[in-house]
């Protein structure tokens, strides 16, 4: 029976860090793009038409059309406001800033999702968790740097996208008991492609073979980094997979280096140990308490 745990926990963990690979691809696609003229509504809109395709196909090939009806479509709208403002802020903050240091700073998600569930929905935080979500903060602000040259708009972008992300957690909460994962992602995305396409005109750039394949790309990531990471968070306790989402920082950090030759400096290194370490502890703590684990931002 342990062997058989241990096994399993082990594939949780193998399928989380190959998801938090797939995000990350699509985060490096993203900057890829921005980065080359294109504007944050054309990459949105053309990334949202290959994710709906490839979900159409999806739930067509394994007849989930009754997953998509839903008795919530005012929440719907909510997290639909969130899932339109989040990207657009990660994406606007991708085009000045590093992979690695947007990573650190979207991660600030997670402390205001555990410091907001107090309000919302009444859930006890007990001293350990404050104090985790203070020091998390702590770590976020390290690698913001207020006061100093770095601190610049791309930086409040940054932070900004956490704060939707955090939205866009706490909406899945609120809608968790009559929705479910793939209704919940498929009119957020849905809702977010509409959006962007009727404004679409406005911001379009022809694009050659070569960015194609880059867009499509990001879809696939997008795609098969949360099918992954549903499935780790299906065949593994969270407080066993929930601490590997962390390792996006590491392939962030990679990617930036061999895509965009970028270096952490000891600032980000310094803030993301103190946002790794902060929020490990909070993920220990909540799985104690048998409290809903807040999940890393990703756009």
């Amino acid at each position: 029976m342990v062997t058989e745990q241990r096994s399993t926990n082990l594939r949780g963990i193998v399928l989380m860090l190959v998801g938090m690979m797939g995000m990350a691809g699509t985060d490096a696609s993203a900057k890829w793009l921005v980065t080359s003229d294109y504007s944050v509504i054309q990459v949105l809109a053309v990334r949202g038409w290959v994710i709906l395709v490839l979900m159409l196909i999806y739930a067509a090939a394994r007849n989930m059309w009754a997953d998509l009806r839903t008795r919530r479509p005012v929440g719907h709208m909510v997290r639909l406001f969130f899932n339109f403002a989040g990207p657009i802020f990660l994406f606007l903050a991708y085009r000045d800033l590093p992979l690695a240091d947007v990573t650190v700073i979207l991660f600030s998600a997670i402390f205001w999702s555990a410091g907001l569930s107090h309000p919302l929905f009444g859930e006890r935080i007990g001293v350990h968790r404050w104090a985790a979500i203070a020091v998390g903060f702590a770590g976020v602000t390290i690698v913001m740097r207020p006061g100093t040259e770095f601190f610049q708009l791309a930086v409040v972008y940054a932070l900004l996208a956490g704060v939707c992300f955090s939205g866009l957690n706490l909406c899945a909460r609120w809608l968790r008991e009559t929705e479910n994962a793939f209704s919940l992602t498929f009119y957020s995305m849905a809702g977010l492609t509409i959006l962007t396409s009727l404004i679409l005109p406005h911001y379009w750039k022809p694009m050659p073979l070569n960015d194609l394949l880059v867009f499509f790309a990001m879809g696939c990531f997008t795609l098969f980094g949360y099918i992954l990471m549903t499935q780790a968070f299906m065949v593994a306790p969270v407080g066993v997979v929930a601490p590997f989402e962390y390792s996006i920082l590491l392939w962030a950090t990679i990617l930036g280096y061999l895509l965009f030759g970028d270096i952490p400096d000891a600032y980000v290194w310094t803030g993301a140990a103190v946002v790794v370490v902060s929020g490990v502890y909070l993920v220990h703590r909540a799985s104690l308490a048998h409290d809903t684990v807040p999940e890393a931002p990703h756009g």
